[in-house]
């Protein structure tokens, strides 16, 4: 291959593991977004149990209760914001895997193409040799 050829498969292989990092970096982003969903609906779960009504006779029950229900509230609110930027972080991380396989791909293609411009090269270099063997056999039989 010519040394642009040669040039170009070096830079395909540094965009393969730069693909290879965006697919890592995806794949921690879909395990964080399944553990904040997790959470999420744990807390959710948590809460929903947790919501019965307080004894209204007894006041430092029923703030204490109340308390503990707005805490539940909080943290429902809370993790259900952590899993939404998780998502959020998720179709990043796809956006620039699909970035980085559209850059592979036409890399791929240009070295396809200088491989088989180098494979023509020689092709042709072999066809005018025996051309040429042809014409110097053929001149000297005559």
């Amino acid at each position: 291959m010519s040394a642009r050829g040669n040039r170009l498969a070096v830079v395909l292989r540094v965009r393969r593991i730069q693909e290879e990092l965006r697919q890592a970096d995806l794949a921690r982003a879909l395990a964080t977004a399944a553990a904040a969903e997790r959470e999420a609906r744990a807390a959710q779960q948590r809460y929903a149990a947790s919501a019965g009504a307080p004894d209204p006779r007894v006041a430092a029950a029923f703030r204490a209760a109340r308390a503990q229900a707005g805490a539940r509230a909080l943290h429902v609110a809370r993790t259900g914001a952590t899993y939404e930027l998780a998502v959020g972080d998720t179709e990043r991380a796809r956006a620039v895997l699909t970035e980085a396989r559209t850059r592979t791909s036409g890399l791929e293609r240009l070295v396809d193409r200088a491989r088989e411009d180098a494979h023509r090269e020689l092709l042709a270099a072999d066809q005018r040799e025996v051309d040429e063997s042809a014409s110097r056999d053929g001149g000297a039989s005559l």
